[in-house]
Order: structure tokens, then C-alpha cells, then sequence
């Protein structure tokens, strides 16, 4: 392969994967700004918001590591 090609190749894998990175982490701050706005009038709700939060992590996190069904 040529190497302009190659270069090309690797500018624009590398440029959907920071644009997928910057959703990822666009949409993970949304969540959490939620849980901010929330105002809890405890810390125990607080808590279980934030242990709601860490599992649905846990569980996308699964779901990757797992990969596609096939």
C-alpha cells in the first residue's frame, strides 16, 4: 500500500475513534450531571444514585467485553 494511503487510513481511524471517545465521555458527564442537579437532601440518596449509575456502567461495560453474538 502506498503511504500516503496508510496515513490517510490512520488520520481517519484515529479521528472516529476520538469522536467516539468524546461522545462516550459526552454522554457519561450528562449522566452524572443529573445526579448533581438532583439536589439529594441525603447522602443515602445520593448513594444509591451513584451505585445506580456505577451498575449501569458495570453492566455496558460487560455487554463490550463480551462482544458481538454471532
Amino acid at each position: 500500500m502506498d503511504e500516503a494511503v496508510v496515513k490517510q487510513l490512520k488520520s481517519r481511524i484515529e479521528n472516529e475513534l476520538r469522536q467516539r471517545e468524546l461522545a462516550l465521555l459526552e454522554y457519561w458527564l450528562e449522566e452524572l450531571k443529573k445526579i448533581e442537579a438532583k439536589r439529594h437532601q441525603d447522602l443515602a440518596g445520593l448513594l444509591n444514585d451513584l451505585k445506580n449509575l456505577i451498575n449501569r456502567m458495570q453492566n455496558r461495560f460487560k455487554v463490550l467485553k463480551a462482544g458481538p453474538e454471532r
